[in-house]
């Protein structure tokens, strides 16, 4: 009796396992995600950046709609020599939309090669070059006014007969914008940075700010009369690197979100070369911080790094491999690890420059500066345009 029971307990176990397994058999198998395709043309390399599909789209569909690059960067960018002959070659293809983005004042050491300032007088201003603030948010730059006849002008070098210009404030308890003469409410925007209404201003304005309660400029927003064409704002401070951005604690992600930008380029890289006491753990973390802010502000951009072109550290040094940053590289290589982690665009400037001490090479042809360091505006010049090259056939595809 109790060897026929066992019996039939191991048969019962048996058809349990046999019923269990044929349960596991039917559970659908689920599919691994795969890893994105990795795509190189010339010096650009596309670690599978979602965004560029719908950066192609509105580009094509520029005469309706108005396509924002932002550039944001070190001295390189500073001097708008790269950015702006970008500019260029993307307004020349798709059309004019605008100035951008620019600082409320004249910075020293800066420069736009589609706009100028004059006649500045009564303002204060503060930039994140060397200066902390936590009011700073995109750009770095604070212009506050110090008395009721502050005013500068501002004259924009190309473009139509007028444009729009918006003016990125905070106000507490109000204020009264002057563009050219015409007033725009600033209403109080309890501390925040916002964009005041549009007025169609000529070429050549003045701006002025009066009312006796707290108000900043934090930058203008320039754009043509109709909303169609390219932008390329260039937002570059000399010296600065990557972690200048923890310095724009006002909520830097929210303004670039108001700007609506479709393409966020990060141009850094020759600093943190020169940096000796940089960590490459935590530059990476860094990096990595950054890219993920623009994403969650503008989902729907693509984002693309520019990596540092050749320099000279030790100019006396014998060896190329003593002169050169003894960063350079490592810095590169981390930029290609975190575009491809991050899914982004990256451009190998070094490489297009030609690799180890190249910019030696670039300044006996004129296409350098003396200090090793920064390209003169041929140099520049050629450097966009190997990238337009790269960036334009990608689009087209």
């Amino acid at each position: 009796m109790n060897k026929r029971v066992l019996i039939s307990g191991l048969m019962l176990l048996a058809l349990s396992g046999l019923a269990l397994t044929s349960c596991k058999k039917t559970q659908p198998v689920q599919a691994q995600p795969s890893s994105p395709s990795v795509q190189t043309r010339g010096y650009l390399t596309d670690y599978g950046e979602k965004g560029m599909q719908a950066l192609s789209a509105r580009l094509h569909n520029s005469r309706r709609k108005l396509t924002h690059i932002v550039v944001i960067g070190d001295s390189h960018t500073a001097a708008d020599f790269l950015s702006g002959q970008l500019r260029r070659q993307f307004q020349h293809r798709y059309g004019n939309g605008g100035i951008g983005f620019i600082s409320p004042l004249a910075v020293p050491g800066n420069r736009y090669s589609n706009v100028k300032f004059s006649r500045t007088k009564g303002w204060q201003a503060v930039n994140s070059r060397r200066q902390s603030n936590p009011r700073f948010t995109l750009g770095g730059n604070i212009a506050t006014p110090l008395s009721w006849d502050s005013e500068t002008r501002v004259t924009a070098l190309e473009g139509e007969s007028s444009i729009n210009a918006q003016a990125l404030y905070r106000s507490l308890g109000g204020a009264t914008l002057q563009l050219q003469g015409r007033a725009i409410p600033l209403a109080d925007s309890q501390g925040r940075w916002e964009l005041s209404e549009a007025a169609r201003v000529p070429l050549s304005f003045s701006v002025s700010v009066s009312g006796e309660n707290e108000t900043e400029l934090a930058g203008l927003w320039l754009t043509a009369a109709q909303p169609k064409g390219v932008i390329v704002s260039a937002l570059g401070i000399n010296g600065a690197q990557i972690s200048m951005l923890d310095k724009w604690q006002d909520d830097w992600p929210g303004t670039l979100s108001m700007l609506n930008p479709d393409l966020v380029i990060l141009a850094y890289g020759t600093n943190e070369a020169f940096n000796t006491d940089l960590s490459l753990s935590e530059y990476r973390q860094t990096l990595v911080r950054q890219i993920k802010k623009i994403r969650k502000a503008e989902p729907g951009a693509a984002i693309m790094l520019i990596g540092p072109g050749s320099s000279i550290m030790h100019k006396g040094a014998a060896s190329c491999e003593k002169r050169q940053p003894a960063l350079l590289k490592p810095i590169i290589e981390v930029q290609k690890q975190v575009a491809r982690s991050e899914q982004t665009l990256f451009w190998d400037w070094f490489a297009w420059m030609g690799g180890d001490c190249s910019i030696e090479r670039l300044a006996q042809q004129g296409m350098a500066r003396p200090d090793l360091i920064h390209l003169t505006a041929e140099g520049y010049q050629a450097s966009a345009a190997a990238l337009w090259r790269d960036l334009e056939y990608k689009l087209e595809q």
